[in-house]
């Protein structure tokens, strides 16, 4: 086990630079005099468009050139066939899906179980084993760590991470409470353990193989689709927020977006901080991230329109919930609290340590944050108290991007920008395409999707590359992520 917890980490990337740009003070004045003034975070409404499954007709040009490498229960199938058949595929697929969800859920344990402190005083169990007095030692406390999750479990009090283990184990049938609880939910955690861990064995063996193409092209292909047999994860960490705006940076600066163009966006999996491997941390409530983020960084640029709204997509029930009880609060009048956690011991480069100091400073104040643990060591923390008015301005759907989408978008409601990262990599070429053409459908012409994965663009006419961008967040190996421009065509 102790081998395996020392490859859990593992990050894939590539490295080179991404474009910069300085806005002007006179920019930033006006546009936080816009926010401040509550011009810029109106509340939000739902989009008259509905969610509607992908049409045959629109599929059909990808089942056509992918008719060798379909799902099974699609291939060998007349044209006729697929058509009749199409509709009931879909819903099929859709239910297998979101019951992905289930596993990432797991994923998300397996995090906590490993790295949160809300329930032990065991150290974090990091890649590093010799940090913890060598690999026997390190085992020895993964064991008392999933002791310790076990009796969390059976009486949760009120930790909200532990109360959501206590009722994932109940999905799985294993009472807790039951004579033999304890030790139901002692052997669920082993094997779940051993299941994610044969996962991340396969997946850095996947990654060996694509590094050895020897093109870094074919590499981020492959790197890109690496995830289509695991569950859905919900985590999240500050990292891709900073990609996105050093993206958006990237884009300003060659003229690719303009000042004040940016009016409707829509962020595909926004995320929910659970304990999200080593960089994240428990001791604070659940939040979502990625909506604040792109909102901050689209004022901070100049890009954000005075009207502009935020659609979040999600499959994930608990995250939809997250959002809307924000925005209840947020319509009594309370703001949504950010917590930023920084580890020294993460050594990030000075640009990401930078956005960490200054992240929220254009959508709220800010305020006093959760004290870590005693031995949480060179953890820093600041909160900012994001204003109501912003809260409202993110409106969530669910929506399962690779087989659905809002339509009819009348001119004026499509989307100006789209993100997604860390989402297409959990589907394989076929699903991508869908979801590419899905996401295309919503853009208004001109607009972008960003993705930090190769997308099959070839598949979608209404699409193509535009640009790209690599942001590197520490000097360790891998560390990076590479964000793609899909342009509307």
């Amino acid at each position: 086990m102790q081998g395996s917890v020392a490859r859990y980490l593992f990050r894939a990337g590539a490295e080179t630079s991404g474009m910069r740009r300085t806005i002007s003070p006179i920019m930033l004045a006006s546009l936080t005099s816009l926010v401040i003034a509550g011009q810029i975070s109106r509340p939000g409404e739902p989009l008259a468009a509905v969610k509607t499954n992908i049409a045959y007709q629109d599929a059909k040009p990808i089942l056509a050139v992918l008719h060798d490498n379909l799902p099974e229960e699609l291939k060998g199938q007349t044209t006729v066939d697929l058509e009749r058949g199409w509709p009931a595929w879909v819903s099929r697929r859709d239910a297998e899906i979101r019951a992905r969800l289930d596993r990432g859920d797991e994923d998300s344990l397996l995090n906590f179980l490993l790295f949160g402190t809300s329930f032990t005083r065991l150290p974090r169990a990091l890649n590093d084993s010799a940090k913890l007095g060598g690999p026997a030692r390190a085992a020895e406390i993964v064991r008392r760590r999933i002791d310790e999750m076990a009796d969390g479990i059976i009486a949760p009090g009120n930790n909200e991470r532990l109360q959501f283990a206590r009722q994932l184990v109940q999905r799985h049938g294993i009472d807790p409470t039951a004579r033999d609880g304890r030790e139901q939910v002692r052997s669920y955690l082993r094997q779940l353990m051993t299941r994610v861990v044969g996962e991340v064995q396969r997946y850095a063996h996947d990654v060996q193989s694509a590094r050895s193409l020897n093109d870094p092209v074919a590499e981020f292909i492959e790197r890109s689709k690496l995830f289509r047999a695991r569950g859905l994860s919900s985590d999240t960490s500050i990292l891709p927020d900073f990609a996105v705006e050093e993206t958006l940076e990237a884009m300003m600066a060659n003229g690719t977006l303009r000042s004040g163009g940016v009016r409707h966006v829509a962020i595909v999996g926004p995320g929910l901080d659970f304990s999200d491997k080593a960089e994240g941390y428990d001791f604070y409530p659940q939040q979502t991230m990625q909506p604040f983020a792109l909102i901050d960084s689209l004022v901070r640029l100049g890009l954000a329109n005075p009207d502009l709204r935020v659609t979040t997509f999600d499959l994930s029930p608990r995250i939809n919930r997250h959002l809307d009880a924000a925005r209840q609060r947020a319509n009594a009048g309370r703001a949504y609290t950010l917590e930023l956690v920084s580890d020294a011991g993460m050594m990030w480069r000075p640009r990401l340590a930078d956005y960490w100091r200054r992240f929220g400073d254009r959508i709220g104040e800010a305020t006093k944050g959760i004290a870590p643990p005693p031995d949480a060591g060179s953890v820093e923390t600041r909160a900012v108290r994001v204003r109501p008015g912003v809260v409202l301005s993110i409106v969530p759907q669910d929506l399962n991007i690779v087989l659905q989408r809002l339509e009819p978008l009348q001119d004026g409601q499509q989307f100006d920008l789209i993100v997604a990262t860390n989402i297409f990599v959990y589907y394989d070429v076929f699903e991508q395409a869908l979801g590419l053409m899905n996401a295309a459908s919503m853009l208004r012409p001109g607009g972008f999707l960003l993705s930090n994965n190769a997308l099959p663009e070839r598949l979608v006419a209404s699409i193509k590359p535009a640009g790209s961008t690599t942001v590197i967040y520490t000097d360790r190996p891998d560390d990076s992520d590479h964000l793609v421009w899909y342009q509307r065509r």
